[in-house]
């Protein structure tokens, strides 16, 4: 059995990340901006399955608040429960750094990652119009929050 666990994404693992936001956005994030992440301040979380990154997650805090930027399991990997795993890890990460909100946007036609965040408590604060860059125009983002304990 292959090993799963976290690890800070490092820049090393950048190709193997860019493989899985394109694949699971129709615009996703560029490279560059993949990196200034890893660069910066943020919490950039690979998940791993042995020497594969088969997840991601980024999260910036500042005070008391988080905010998930990006978070996504490889295509081939979804439906196995990772995501949760991710989720979990990331919001006890943010819990760590004494966070007490933890905000997130999540596309309105994604009704799987929309059910994860209220599996975890994720309430529906607010709504962002044309948000989303797609092929075809915009798309919507809910905004969601959850008080951290």
């Amino acid at each position: 059995m292959t090993k799963l666990y976290f690890a800070p994404m490092s820049l090393s693992d950048l190709d193997e990340v860019m493989v899985i936001e394109k694949k699971s956005y129709p615009i996703g994030w560029s490279k560059s901006v993949m990196r200034d992440c890893i660069k910066s301040d943020y919490h950039t979380i690979a998940l791993k399955k042995g020497d594969k990154v088969i997840g991601f997650g980024i999260v910036m805090t500042a005070l008391d608040e988080a905010h998930l930027l990006n978070m996504c399991i490889d295509a081939d990997y979804q439906g196995n429960g990772y995501g949760r795993k991710l989720l979990k890890y990331l919001e006890n990460l943010c819990i760590y750094n004494r966070c007490k909100v933890f905000l997130l946007e999540v596309r309105e036609s994604s009704p799987v990652a929309q059910s994860l965040y209220k599996s975890f408590g994720f309430k529906q604060i607010g709504f962002r119009k044309n948000y989303y860059k797609k092929s075809n125009g915009r798309e919507h983002a809910i905004v969601m929050n959850k008080t951290l304990k």
